[in-house]
């Protein structure tokens, strides 16, 4: 899979961590990739992930990876492991690079298609690693290694099992499916573990009944704006998945709830 072209004079690397920025540790590894002599591009996606929130490090990630051009290096530190014996893995997908703890945060990348996984061998690094900071001393360093053109089936050795925490959906029948709430966004919105290739590769998919907790839902809308303000609605979110709103409100909030959460979905 290592066909990918590397500009070393443009090489973009996007940093997605839950450092939050007063504390200076995005800025540490802000300078070890700036101190390579490598004409590189850092592009902070955000720090601000919740700490240790893994499933959201994940879902965001996979909202902005694969609009970044080929070559593009992603490194994502949600990392409540730091230390222990869990791996520090590289992932190539679609001529990108994923570097960060295999924890899981790489899910929604392994859902999308073919890929590759390698575990990174610390000790070919030859520099001293503290045990809480692999995002400065490990993975900073490899996505070095990658902007010079060390590509990681040549230095790492690749993994057959990785660690990821993605469900499909339950078909209960041939038209009642049961999903899950995968991830609630800044707005409250409800996204859940269907698709719009899911629904499009049901042979005569006719009309949907959604059904949650406290109430039904009809039909899927093409845009908040349909509906009245305050109005609970399904909708395609922008990376296809299908998503429960309020126009003008918080969905999660007034419909008390949250990732893990089940709604029915039956096909009529």
């Amino acid at each position: 899979m290592s066909e990918v072209i590397m500009d070393k004079t443009k090489s973009i690397i996007t940093l997605l961590t839950d450092f939050g920025t007063e504390d200076g540790y995005a800025a540490a590894m802000k300078g070890v990739l700036l101190s390579s002599g490598s004409d590189v591009r850092i592009i902070d996606v955000s720090h601000d992930i919740a700490p240790y929130d893994i499933r959201q490090a994940a879902f965001t990630l996979l909202n902005y990876a694969f609009h970044f051009p080929p070559g593009t290096i992603h490194i994502v530190v949600i990392d409540p492991g730091v230390g222990s014996d869990r791996k520090g893995i590289v992932v190539e997908s679609s001529q990108r690079f994923f570097i960060g703890p295999d924890n899981g945060v790489f899910s929604f990348i392994y859902h999308q298609g073919k890929f590759k996984a390698f575990e990174i061998d610390e000790r070919s690094l030859g520099t001293q690693i503290s045990p809480t900071f692999h995002g400065r001393d490990v993975f900073a360093p490899v996505a070095l290694k990658i902007v010079a053109g060390q590509f990681p089936d040549r230095f790492f050795p690749e993994l057959q099992n990785v660690i990821s925490f993605y469900d499909n959906y339950e078909e209960i029948s041939g038209t009642d499916y049961l999903l899950k709430v995968i991830h609630v966004d800044h707005f409250g919105n409800l996204i859940l573990n269907y698709t719009r290739s899911d629904w499009e590769s049901i042979s005569g998919a006719g009309s949907i009944k959604l059904q949650l907790k406290h109430c039904f839902l009809y039909g899927i809308k093409n845009t908040f704006s349909e509906v009245d303000e305050g109005q609970i609605i399904a909708t395609w979110d922008s990376s296809g998945f299908l998503q429960i709103g309020q126009y003008k409100g918080n969905a999660s909030y007034q419909l008390h709830m949250n990732v893990g959460d089940e709604v029915h979905l039956k096909i009529e």
